[in-house]
């Protein structure tokens, strides 16, 4: 495929695209073939609740540059692919669109499902952006593997750091779902917990799709634990603390950011009041921030979750790199790699060595109906 000159016009295209303003107020639509984007979500099954969120970023991202005159006059298209957070539906897609749909860059997310991906891209040649899924096994993917998310090791690190610290509490439970996802983070909360002078009292874990909690609560209950640590996603997480309300176990409940979504919310009623969850997130009071979020309001009429921007950055990194390298997936690869302090929604990012993003975390709080920022 043909290599894209990158004009000093294009840098500053590039540059717009990444933080969605058009290039003129009489900018054109974009025409013609478009630049193809394989983007494999659960869109059906228990977590499609996610993927829907996932999606609406990746989309305004789309209509965004498309809108504003596209990669030198050619509009993208993102091409679905339906995971069910299953992997090998994951792989079965990713198949699919390499193959069949002829995408020469990929998105993906959900831990179980990108880890037998990293096979796929590596043999394919094809460069995948995990997002969201934020096992350190992502560092081993290979030169084709980025992650614009920070991962569980610098993640979970600073949960415990926070919960010791910040709030005072050094002795915890931890509850996990039974998956590869539930089990990693976990573990690696539980080490560095310990390493900050903490002590765990109880582990227990749940099913994923389970809906009583009951047993391991009780057993939570009787360690009175004052923090309790739980990973797994938004309904069961949601369910986790109705339940435990319901049996009188007062504690703190903690997380990382699987479980900032309004389902949580609608699922836990009042007893998520209080719950604080730690994640790399935007910051809220950017200009750039602010303008987003009422772009988003606009198009879907509600507010945007923790993980939809990062969808949002993710298409319009690639964007960038087509512009830069082309359309090869060789030349996309090399030139998402060279970006340099690219502007995205939740902050200045730069691809380390191990092509993963770091950002600073930020915690909330989930207050009637909302999760708010705390002040640190």
């Amino acid at each position: 495929m043909k290599r894209l000159t990158l004009t000093r016009l294009g840098a500053i295209f590039a540059t717009t695209l990444a933080i969605g303003v058009p290039l003129t107020a009489s900018a054109q639509p974009a025409v013609g073939a478009p630049y193809k984007i394989g983007i494999i979500l659960p869109m059906t099954g228990p977590t499609a609740d996610y993927g829907a969120d996932f999606n609406r970023g990746a989309v305004l991202a789309e209509e965004e540059i498309n809108a504003s005159g596209g990669i030198n006059g050619r509009p993208i298209k993102l091409v679905m692919g339906d995971s069910k957070n299953q992997p090998k539906d994951g792989v079965a897609e990713f198949r699919k669109l390499v193959e069949i749909d002829k995408v020469p860059a990929m998105i993906s997310t959900m831990t179980g499902v990108i880890l037998p991906q990293f096979a796929l891209s590596r043999e394919t040649k094809v460069p995948m952006i995990a997002v969201g899924a934020i096992t350190p096994e992502i560092r081993k993917g290979g030169p084709t593997v980025f992650s614009n998310y920070p991962l569980a090791d610098d993640e979970e690190r600073e949960i415990a750091e926070y919960a010791i610290k910040t709030l005072g509490l050094k002795t915890a439970a931890v509850v996990y779902e039974n998956s590869s996802y539930g089990k990693t983070l976990s573990a690696i909360f539980i080490e560095e917990f310990k390493k900050a002078g903490g002590t765990i009292v109880a582990e227990e874990v749940i099913e994923k799709g389970g809906r009583d909690f009951r047993s391991q609560i009780t057993r939570i209950g009787a360690t009175k634990a004052p923090l309790v640590v739980a990973y797994a996603y938004y309904a069961e997480a949601g369910l986790l603390v109705r339940q435990a309300s319901e049996l009188g176990v007062k504690a703190q409940f903690m997380s990382h950011g699987s479980v900032q979504n309004k389902a949580f919310g609608d699922i836990a009623g009042p007893a998520a009041n209080g719950f604080i969850s730690g994640s790399p997130r935007w910051d809220d009071s950017s200009p750039s921030v602010q303008a987003f979020i009422e772009r988003y309001r606009k198009r879907f009429n509600k507010e945007p979750d923790l993980y939809g921007p990062y969808f949002y950055d993710a298409v319009k990194m690639y964007a960038a790199a087509i512009a830069k390298g082309g359309d090869s997936p060789d030349g996309i690869r090399q030139a998402l790699k060279s970006l340099k302090d690219y502007p995205g929604i939740n902050g200045v990012m730069n691809f380390g060595p191990d092509n993963v993003v770091l950002l600073p975390l930020r915690f909330m709080k989930f207050e009637n109906g909302n999760w708010l920022p705390i002040k640190r």
